[in-house]
């Protein structure tokens, strides 16, 4: 008889190293497809994340969600071990709501001088900046709401 397992194991790792590790109810996260939530016992899969906050559910009901902003990346769950290896990882705790919105207006004036300047590549570079910026900033939101 299998044993069903009612958690998961929460994995983030960046290139800076493991950014998040936890066991969790369940986890949502944004693929390039669309959200998916990861309940316990997922069939085994990969896909690609795009640039979104990540939500995990503690395994204690009443406890806050923590939310990690990442900028992209791959997930991989099998045997209710979820991991996700992003391009940037940082738990909305850690985020510094001053610096990230002192990035997001440079985020926009470089896309307005992008556009006064009809530069459709530094449009989309600082497109994809302003996205970071605003996820980070969601991210932090969502944290200190609770």
């Amino acid at each position: 008889m299998t044993q069903t397992l009612k958690n998961l194991q929460v994995q983030i790792i960046s290139p800076n190293g493991v950014v998040y590790t936890k066991r969790a109810r369940k986890c949502h996260v944004q693929t390039i497809d669309g959200g998916m939530t990861i309940l316990p016992n997922h069939i085994a899969m990969m896909t690609v994340l795009d640039i979104s906050t990540v939500v995990v559910a503690p395994l204690v009901e009443g406890k806050p969600d923590d939310y990690i902003a990442i900028n992209g990346g791959l997930l991989e769950i099998r045997d209710n071990e979820l991991n996700i290896i992003a391009n940037m990882a940082v738990r909305a705790l850690d985020i510094d709501d001053a610096k990230t919105k002192m990035e997001l207006s440079l985020a926009e004036d470089k896309l307005k001088q992008a556009e006064i300047n009809q530069d459709i590549r530094a449009y989309h570079s600082a497109e994809i900046e302003l996205r970071k910026a605003l996820n980070q900033l969601d991210a932090f939101k969502h944290q200190h709401n609770q």
